[in-house]
């Protein structure tokens, strides 16, 4: 404020000193003309009392009359030059079209000024209409303005420069006066405002308003900051204990708040407070940025699902309006992952057990329908019987692993985790297998040492003996199943592999579903059921852990599995 105020104090003075100065130099130059024209209307006049009693004008006439400085010549009503005392009259141009000449014409006397850019001069020129119907015009050339001041430019500079110094000088006075009780308030506001100090202080009365104003102003403010604060610190306790997402952005889409749940799940960098970014660099999801442009061009919420890796999102989008005007948007991020694959699984389930179940039943009611009604020989019964009671072993072994499988997904064996040792797990597992395996001569190894994590053993007794059973099934006569249990980089390694028929590559994908199998009717040979290794899967998530397959036809198959390593 002091140097703008400064500044156009010393502006002001600086302008009137140029535009006074320029004024009298204009004022002096006009004078200076007006002298000159006057100075050839008195030799004009002089020269037509002269010339109006003579019919005929001639060199002689004039001879002894002129100014050697003062330029004379005689012009007839068409313009035509019919003498000049300095130049040859027949080489001259018609001068009818020249101001003075016209002005004569028209009101008896004309004057005009030209200037000569070559010359660096003016010139003056006078002209009056005589009673021989013959004009007479005279010149005289005469310094211009800057001709007239060169020789004094010097001076005036001199003096507009002093004049600007004084107007600086006063200028920095005026302002500091000016100033003086407006810094007071500056300075001595809470003084002032409490009525304590006002005798003790320079302070305009225009001013006192204004204090009035900002004390008022002041206590709203800091009434406002705390009101503000309080609810910004229950806001951020709310969202920051948040499960959910919870994004703040404005109708540009800039992100102006955000909890650290909204940044994981939408798997932004942790480290970074993305406050005034664009939400682009937090998600590059297209889906979810069609979504946001639509709320923010119509005005409505939103609502979609997002897949993210593994993770599926459900994703809220309200507008935020103030005087039916968009200033924003909120955004709320649901993780339904768990809920979504559990409907998956109960779809899946629905549609598989039914195809399994139908089958042995359909069995066993054929084959019994068939011995009530006495149309089974008696040879034929007792076969029928046994294929009843395989189908019905069949029908237990699905329910049994159903029942494990939801036991599993219910997280009915979070009571038993405890420290184990996978690496004796399997041994005694690969024990209870030697008379499976040795049916088909196929040898089983061990291979590792004692590996411990926290889990819980009877799952993990059930994964390992899963894939051994597994790759005993698939492995032909003489082959091999091993089993190599070690730590590597804080993780627990169980692998299993196999010299078995493998798994198309097409098909490894799909193989942890339930009740997947990749050949039915091969299936049907083992029997296999199609829900062993989906029991494997649900184990190793349920333990947090990786699972791995590798697999090639006819060179057997690999099952990687990671879980935590307890040191």
């Amino acid at each position: 404020m002091k140097r703008k105020i400064y500044f156009n104090i010393a502006t002001l003075s600086a302008l009137v000193a140029i535009l006074v100065t320029g004024f009298l130099l204009l004022t002096f130059y006009n004078f200076h003309v007006k002298n000159e024209i006057r100075a050839l209307k008195d030799y004009g006049k002089i020269m037509s009392d002269i010339l109006d009693p003579l019919d005929d004008i001639t060199a002689d006439s004039l001879r002894g009359n002129t100014d050697p400085n003062i330029r004379l010549t005689i012009i007839d009503l068409d313009g035509n030059v019919l003498f000049d005392n300095m130049a040859n009259p027949q080489t001259m141009e018609n001068h009818l079209d020249r101001e003075e000449v016209k002005d004569a014409l028209k009101f008896g006397e004309g004057e005009a000024v030209r200037n000569s850019a070559t010359l660096d001069k003016n010139t003056y020129y006078y002209a009056v209409l005589l009673s021989n119907n013959s004009i007479l015009r005279i010149s005289r050339q005469g310094a211009t303005i800057f001709s007239h001041f060169k020789n004094v430019l010097p001076f005036i500079f001199l003096i507009v420069f002093l004049i600007l110094l004084l107007s600086l000088f006063t200028s920095s006075i005026l302002t500091k006066k000016i100033l003086e009780p407006v810094e007071n308030v500056v300075k001595n506001m809470e003084e002032i405002i409490d009525n304590r100090a006002l005798n003790e202080f320079i302070v305009y009365d225009e001013i006192m308003p204004f204090i009035k104003k900002v004390e008022n102003q002041k206590n709203q403010i800091k009434y406002n900051i705390k009101t503000l604060e309080e609810k910004a610190a229950l806001m951020d306790v709310i969202t920051s204990s948040m499960k959910e997402g919870f994004i703040l952005i404005d109708e540009n889409k800039k992100i102006l708040s955000t909890n650290d749940s909204g940044i994981k799940l939408l798997q932004g960098d942790d480290n970074l407070s993305y406050y005034g970014d664009d939400f682009i660099k937090l998600s590059r999801s297209i889906k979810l940025h069609e979504a946001l442009d639509k709320s923010i061009d119509t005005n409505s919420s939103e609502e979609l699902i997002l897949n993210l890796g593994e993770k599926y999102l459900t994703i809220y989008i309200n507008p935020v309006l103030s005087n039916n005007i968009l200033i924003g948007l909120v955004i709320l991020v649901v993780d339904f992952t768990q809920k979504y694959k559990l409907d998956l699984m109960r779809r899946e389930f629905s549609a598989n057990v039914s195809h399994e179940l139908k089958t042995p039943l359909t069995s066993i009611n054929g084959y019994a329908e068939i011995i009530e009604s006495g149309m089974a020989k008696n040879e034929d019964i007792k076969k029928f019987a046994s294929t009843i009671r395989k189908e019905g072993v069949r029908l237990l072994n699905l329910i049994d692993s159903i029942i494990k499988l939801s036991r599993i997904e219910e997280e009915e064996y979070e009571k038993d985790f405890y420290i184990i040792d996978i690496y004796d797990i399997g041994e005694n597992t690969m024990d209870n297998l030697k008379l499976i395996a040795g049916k088909k001569n196929i040898s089983l190894n061990l291979y590792g040492k004692s590996t411990f994590i926290n889990g819980n053993k009877d799952m993990i007794a059930e994964l390992i003996y899963n894939l051994l059973d597994n790759g005993i099934k698939y492995t032909p006569y003489g082959g091999n199943v091993n089993l190599e249990i070690k730590s590597e980089d804080g993780w627990a390694i169980i692998k299993v592999s196999d010299t078995g028929i493998g798994i198309p590559a097409s098909q490894q994908s799909r193989i942890f579903e339930r009740f997947y199998t990749v050949d039915k009717s091969r299936s049907r040979k083992k029997q296999s059921i199609g829900i062993g290794l989906s029991i494997v899967k649900h184990i190793v998530e349920y333990h947090h852990g990786k699972i791995k397959l590798v697999s090639e036809i006819n060179k057997g198959t690999e099952i990687i599995i990671k879980i935590k390593h307890y040191a």
